[in-house]
């Protein structure tokens, strides 16, 4: 490994780990950890934590179609850990999630939050492509799975602990948050070293990977998945 990509996953950490702080600084996020927050806002947050995460299985397996061979491993045990089928794992993390929303009284919103997730990911497919090519496009994809990896390695036992002690959650429907605080560090680690790998494999420039990278991240990915209503009403804005 040479000094450029050493460089190019140390400061795409550090861009990562920005993104965290900012999170974890946030009024809305310090909100639903204070216990601050009305009902409410932690109904809003849980169902925002579902509707970007139902439907990981299929941007996964996107990612594993274009996986450059030294990244093939990770990605496909990451893969079969989201369905439910490698070796170790429990139920499928989709499942985990209705579980999450069964647990909190939200179970009534589960056939909403799945036409939604669903649509986020047919507009995904149906929009005009920012980039150039399929280069570009899984790049950008990549490091979105990746920066949640390493958010949710670092922040979904604090997520947990929030939605046990502020909406009273029991430990079954925090799972999700709990399997996640537990695996992504090493899904972090190794997503990092698969971004490198996508970089070499795809003869990016470094400055230009790292450009895709900022442009991906150019506006706090985690707030605008877990917030999105907080954030697209603005400040104070209404849920609905």
């Amino acid at each position: 490994m040479n000094d450029g990509h050493e460089t190019l996953r140390s400061t795409i950490e550090t861009l990562f780990a920005q993104q965290v702080e900012s999170l974890t600084a946030s009024v809305e996020f310090q909100a639903l950890e204070d216990g601050r927050a009305e009902p409410d806002r932690y109904d809003a947050f849980i169902e925002n934590v579902a509707r970007a995460h139902l439907r990981s299985p299929q941007l996964l397996a996107f990612l594993y179609a274009l996986a450059p061979p030294a990244a093939e491993a990770d990605l496909r045990d990451n893969l079969l850990e989201e369905l439910g089928l490698d070796e170790d794992s429990g139920r499928p993390h989709p499942d985990l999630l209705r579980q999450l929303l069964v647990g909190a009284g939200l179970g009534c919103r589960l056939a909403t939050l799945e036409a939604q997730a669903d649509e986020d990911l047919r507009q995904l497919i149906v929009d005009p492509l920012l980039y150039g090519s399929l280069r570009e496009v899984g790049l950008a994809a990549l490091t979105e799975i990746v920066a949640f990896e390493y958010m949710l390695s670092r922040v979904a036992g604090r997520i947990a602990r929030a939605l046990a002690n502020h909406r009273g959650l029991p430990a079954p429907a925090l799972e999700w948050f709990t399997h996640h605080s537990e695996v992504d560090m090493r899904h972090a680690e190794q997503g990092l070293a698969d971004l490198e790998a996508y970089v070499r494999y795809y003869e990016f420039v470094d400055g230009e990977a790292l450009t895709l990278v900022e442009m991906t991240l150019r506006e706090n990915v985690f707030a605008r998945r877990y917030f999105r209503d907080f954030v697209a009403a603005g400040a104070g804005g209404a849920r609905r």
